[in-house]
C-alpha cells in the first residue's frame, strides 16, 4: 500500500507543528518539509532577546534541528524555495538556493506554511550598508554584529510597532541613542492612544526619542547610512532597522486557484482548509478567524501560527479538530513597562458600529500594607446591551501577564461584567488587593 504524502512549505512554528502532529498520529504518512532558510522551529519571536544579547546564543532560540525532525521520520530540505505548485497535478517545485538545482515532488495533501515576510518600501539609499529587517537568525546574526561596534551610536528604528519596541527594549541597555520614527499618530497603534501616549512617556523617561507623524524620506551615506531625512528633519543613523509591518509570503501563489484575503492572506476554515482540495495553509501566511470581529483577518502572532499548525496536523493525521477562532491577545515588555491586550479596542468596536461602553481604571498591582505596589492602568471594552465583556487592554510595571490572561479567558467565554467582578479571586497582599484590578474595572463598569 502506498503512504499518503504530505508535503509542508515553511519549516517554522506552524509547518513543524502540523508535521509533529500528524507524525504522532499517523507515523505511516510520508511528511517532506521544504524550508527556504537555514533553520527550522526556531523562536522568531525571541529574536529581539537575542539581539541585545538577554538570549546568550542563538542555539537557545532553536527548538529542534533538521537532523531531529529527520530522526522523527520527518524528511526536512533546507535553503529550497518552493517557486511553483501545480494543484491539479498535485506537485510543487522547489530550488536548491545553495546550487540552483529544481526538484519536482509530489503530493496528495499539502500545507503552506511559509509565514510572512517584511514590507520593504524602495527608499532612496536603501543600498547603503548597515540598514536592515528582521525576520530570521541571519538577519538578528547581521543586527548583533552591526550594533556591537564601537562605532555605532546611533540606532534609528523606523516603525513604532511591536518589532521596534522589543528592540528598542533589548538594545537600551547597550549605551546606543536609540530614536524611533513612526509615520502614524501614534507608537503602538493596535492599542487605543492613551496606551500610546504611555509607552511614549516610558520611553522619553529613558532617554529613547520618539517621532510620530513623521516619514522617513531618505537615507545618507557613502558606503554605510549615515543619516536619515524625514519630512521633518536630518538624524544621524549609524544603524537602521525597519519594521514598516509584515506581509504574508504568498506572493509565489498569487493568480491561482488559492483564494485570499486584500492583503495576500490565504483564507482558510476552521479547519485550516484552504479553497483547493487537500490544501491547508495556517500560520502569519493565513487568515484566522477573530471570535470577536466575527470574520476572517490577519493575526500574525506566534501563538496563532501554533494552534493553526496543530489543528491541521490533527486532521491531516486522521482526527476531527478545529479552531473555533482567537482573540489577538498579546503582551509586551517594554522597558519597565508591560503591556497587553485581548479582544477588541475601542478604535475596533468604533469601527465595527458595536454598541459599546469602555471603563479605564488605575489600581494597585497588590496591597499597598506589602512593599513594592506598582499602579496598573486597565481600559474594558464591554456591550452595553448583553453587558458582555468584548476586550481589555493594561498597562504597568507588575501583575499584568496574569490579568490579560483572566480577560482573554473572560472574552472568550462570553462573561459579563456583572458575573467578572465577582468571580472569587485570590487575594494575599503580596499578590494582589482584596478587590483585584480585574474586579474593580469589572464593578466600575456596571
Amino acid at each position: 500500500m502506498t503512504k499518503k504524502r504530505l508535503i509542508i512549505i515553511g519549516g517554522d512554528a506552524a509547518g513543524m507543528s502540523a508535521a509533529s502532529k500528524v507524525k504522532r498520529l499517523n507515523p505511516d504518512i510520508d511528511i517532506t518539509v521544504f524550508e527556504k532558510g537555514p533553520y527550522v522551529s526556531y523562536s522568531a519571536c525571541g529574536l529581539p532577546y537575542y539581539i541585545g544579547g538577554i538570549t546568550p546564543s542563538r542555539d537557545n532560540l532553536i527548538i529542534r534541528t533538521p537532523r531531529q525532525f529527520e530522526e522523527m521520520g520527518i524528511k526536512v530540505f533546507i535553503e529550497h524555495e518552493v517557486t511553483d505548485i501545480d494543484f491539479e497535478e498535485k506537485s510543487i517545485r522547489a530550488k536548491n538556493l545553495r546550487n540552483n538545482g529544481i526538484l519536482t515532488k509530489y503530493y496528495d495533501e499539502l500545507l503552506i506554511a511559509t509565514g510572512a515576510e517584511p514590507v520593504l518600501i524602495p527608499f532612496p539609499g536603501m543600498e547603503l550598508k548597515n540598514i536592515f529587517t528582521l525576520k530570521t537568525i541571519p538577519d538578528a546574526d547581521k543586527i548583533k554584529e552591526a550594533i556591537s561596534s564601537e562605532d555605532v551610536e546611533n540606532i534609528v528604528l523606523i516603525g513604532g510597532g511591536y518589532i521596534n519596541l522589543e528592540l528598542a527594549d533589548t538594545i537600551s541597555g547597550l549605551g546606543k541613542n536609540i530614536r524611533i520614527i513612526e509615520k502614524m499618530d501614534a507608537v503602538l497603534n493596535k492599542f487605543d492612544t492613551e496606551f500610546s501616549e504611555i509607552v511614549r512617556k516610558e520611553a522619553e523617561s529613558k532617554g529613547i526619542k520618539v517621532h510620530t507623524n513623521e516619514s522617513l524620506q531618505e537615507f545618507i551615506g557613502k558606503v554605510k547610512v549615515e543619516k536619515i531625512k524625514t519630512d521633518k528633519g536630518e538624524y544621524p543613523a549609524d544603524v537602521v532597522i525597519m519594521a514598516l509591518g509584515i506581509k504574508p509570503s504568498t506572493d509565489f501563489i498569487k493568480g491561482s486557484e488559492v483564494k485570499l484575503l486584500k492583503n495576500g492572506a490565504i483564507e482558510v476554515d476552521a479547519k485550516g482548509r484552504t479553497s483547493v482540495p487537500d490544501v491547508y495553509a495556517a500560520g502569519d501566511c493565513a487568515s484566522i478567524y477573530h471570535k470577536i470581529r466575527k470574520e476572517n483577518t490577519y493575526i500574525p502572532l506566534g501563538t496563532n501560527a501554533n494552534k493553526q499548525g496543530r489543528v491541521v496536523g490533527s486532521i491531516i493525521g486522521g482526527e476531527n479538530d478545529k479552531l473555533n477562532g482567537v482573540l489577538a491577545t498579546s503582551i509586551l515588555k517594554f522597558l519597565d513597562l508591560t503591556l497587553a491586550m485581548t479582544g477588541i479596542t475601542e478604535k475596533e468596536a468604533k469601527e465595527l458600529a458595536l454598541d459599546y461602553g469602555t471603563v479605564t481604571i488605575n489600581a494597585n498591582s497588590h496591597a499597598g500594607t506589602y512593599p513594592g505596589a506598582e499602579k496598573i492602568t486597565i481600559k474594558l471594552v464591554y456591550e452595553n446591551t448583553s453587558h458582555r465583556v468584548l476586550g481589555a487592554q493594561l498597562a504597568g510595571r507588575a501583575g499584568i501577564a496574569g490579568r490579560v490572561d483572566v480577560f482573554a479567558l473572560a472574552v472568550d467565554q462570553g462573561v459579563t461584567i456583572e458575573d467578572l467582578g465577582m468571580v472569587d479571586f485570590a487575594y494575599s497582599p503580596p499578590y494582589a488587593t482584596p478587590w483585584d484590578p480585574v474586579a474593580i474595572a469589572a464593578n466600575v463598569a456596571k
